[in-house]
């Protein structure tokens, strides 16, 4: 058989939009079905009530509160990366995430600092650059009170990420398990104390 360029192009052009269509009506599929698959577990959805506002505004606070202010000569990466309170399913109470990152550099060295609250199951720590107080939490904050704290610094082997793992307040960070947390204001005035 032979056949010209000018169709060989036109072939070559039709089968690309074909594929092109077929493409997007995947993508379409997935955006679409996504929040479908995300949200399966949860069937009603409700605004958070008003006991699960103050619980997750108090939690943060302590939590942003215990990141270790940058060490001398350091920088913030990126602004602290912390959970957000959306929608929640009907029939639980504070079926959330609660914990706050913070992202450092030194001298071309980079590290993590990463403190949660209330996590369904207490990671394997070393106490050294992480650590577990409390039990663990199947259903998260559900009562809304503390259960444990676990924090975590990861970074390469440097100066910096010692600095970080001695500025951690561990007595502080086991101390709020089981405790009512400190008002927003109280640990604002702790994290202004202790800088960025």
């Amino acid at each position: 058989m032979n056949t010209s360029p000018e169709t060989v192009m036109g072939l070559a052009a039709t089968s690309q939009r074909f594929a092109l269509r077929g493409l997007s009506a995947a993508i379409a599929v997935l955006a679409l079905g996504w929040p479908a698959v995300a949200s399966a577990d949860c069937v009603d959805a409700r605004k958070p009530t008003a006991g699960e506002m103050e619980f997750h505004s108090r939690a943060m606070a302590a939590l942003v509160a215990a990141l270790p202010p940058v060490p001398a000569g350091g920088k913030l990466q990126n602004p602290d990366s912390v959970t957000t309170l959306g929608q929640q399913c009907k029939g639980s109470t504070g079926d959330f995430k609660l914990e706050a990152v913070r992202f450092y550099e030194l001298n071309y060295r980079k590290s993590i600092v990463s403190v949660a609250m209330n996590v369904t199951g207490l990671p394997a720590t070393d106490n050294i650059l992480s650590a577990a107080y409390g039990s663990a939490s199947p259903k998260g904050s559900a009562g809304l009170k503390v259960n444990n704290v676990v924090w975590r610094v990861s970074g390469s082997d440097s100066p910096l990420r010692q600095a970080l793992v001695d500025s951690i307040d561990r007595a502080r960070l086991q101390a709020l398990v089981g405790k009512p947390l400190p008002s927003v204001a109280e640990s604002r005035a702790l994290a202004a104390q202790r800088g960025p």
